[in-house]
């Protein structure tokens, strides 16, 4: 009986040994699957990460390369999501993924332009050749033509002839070539009226009287393809039937031509596109313009030849395009008693005159895609006609009423 007394006695430290072993097993396999739990949690947050990053990279950065003006640069794909990839091997690959990509799109974009450019630059020169000789011919087929209904559907002709040749001028700027040609100093008026014939519904222009300042012979085209463009983009988006006034404007430094038109706004987008485009800082992409070349256009000629061009989006009644002239592109008026240095194109520029004849406004858009532009005749006051020696159709003078 003393032997069964004195077992439990025996026994009882073997048991709390026991457990407390298993009272520190339990809690050191507690803190192991608490571990365990906390780096699977992180595990799943860095999976998490990186998935947001990839989305990231595939609907944000690349799309955002790709459309930039100049993808060969990685910075327009922007930074990283998550900065703190940065530094690890998994960033450190993303973002030389994004490098790759854009040197790969930027080569491939290059090589598209050159191929556009080749193409249109193929296509393009014998079309200039050919509206060049259908105007010249015109106008020598017509000289002795006295019927006014054919000298009025000639005229017809005539206008959308001058019409394709703003088209191709617009093209060959953008193909890098220079519209400009030797001319001599030409008044503004003349100018002017040379950009009223490239609109389609010219008769819309309403040109505001200003005195005579006189423009650079070499820059008296790229400001008429300039003007001409901005008129008939204010004759395109504006009330049908509304007039496109057209004013000249002294300004410290220079002259500002303001052409106004009526109707709706621009949305911002479009103003947004037109600040980009036209200070002609970046030769914009043929492949990227579809078919809107006029700002992108206007802007390329403004870098080359001096002047500036832009959009006033405050202009309440529609849109304003206003185009700055520097003191260096102009020529003081010349006086009165001083030699002629400008040539016939003065004559004929505002031209008032008693009688309509559709030969004279035949005459004054042919001489206007070859001498930087005449005064096309404004509705209800054309000018008379006047035959030369060689029997053509030429600009009668200025008459008094």
């Amino acid at each position: 009986m003393a032997l069964l007394q004195e077992a439990p006695l025996v026994l009882a430290p073997t048991s709390l040994a026991a457990a407390g072993a298993a009272s520190a097993a339990a809690w050191y396999f507690r803190r192991a699957a608490l571990r365990a739990n906390h780096a699977f949690q992180e595990g799943l947050a860095r999976i998490k990460i990186r998935d947001e990053e990839i989305l990231h990279l595939a609907t944000r950065r690349l799309p955002a390369l790709a459309a930039s003006p100049t993808p060969a640069d990685p910075t327009h794909a922007g930074s990283l999501l998550h900065p703190q990839l940065g530094a690890t091997p998994f960033g450190m690959a993303l973002q030389g993924l994004v490098r790759q990509t854009a040197a790969l799109v930027g080569d491939v974009q290059h090589r598209a332009e050159t191929a556009a450019h080749d193409q249109v630059q193929s296509l393009l020169q014998p079309l200039v050749a050919m509206v060049n000789r259908q105007q010249s011919a015109m106008v020598q087929a017509l000289g002795p033509v006295a019927d006014e209904n054919v000298l009025a559907h000639a005229f017809a002709v005539d206008h959308m002839g001058t019409l394709l040749a703003q088209r191709m001028d617009l093209i060959r700027v953008l193909l890098g070539e220079d519209v400009a040609s030797e001319h001599p100093d030409l008044p503004l008026t003349t100018v002017l009226a040379g950009a009223q014939s490239r609109v389609r519904e010219y008769r819309r222009m309403q040109i505001a009287p200003s005195r005579q300042d006189f423009v650079r012979g070499r820059v008296a085209r790229p400001l008429t393809v300039a003007l001409g463009e901005l008129a008939e983009n204010g004759a395109r988006h504006s009330t049908p039937k509304t007039p496109v006034a057209v004013q000249v404007m002294d300004v410290e430094g220079g002259l500002c031509v303001v052409v106004d038109s009526t109707g709706p706004m621009l949305r911002k987008d479009e103003y947004q596109r037109a600040a980009a485009l036209l200070p002609g800082l970046s030769r914009p992409r043929l492949t990227g313009l579809g078919g809107r070349l006029g700002f992108a256009a206007v802007g390329v000629l403004a870098r080359r030849h001096g002047f500036q061009v832009w959009l006033d989006p405050n202009w309440s009644s529609g849109v304003r395009a206003v185009l700055h002239l520097p003191e260096h592109l102009l020529v003081r008026p010349p006086v009165a008693d001083e030699p002629q240095q400008h040539g016939s194109a003065i004559e004929g520029a505002g031209t008032s005159a008693v009688r309509a004849n559709a030969g004279q406004r035949l005459a004054k858009f042919s001489r206007a895609v070859r001498n930087a532009g005449q005064a096309p005749p404004q509705p209800g006051n054309p000018p008379a006609r006047l035959r030369t020696q060689r029997g053509g159709w030429a600009p009668a003078g200025r008459e008094v009423q």
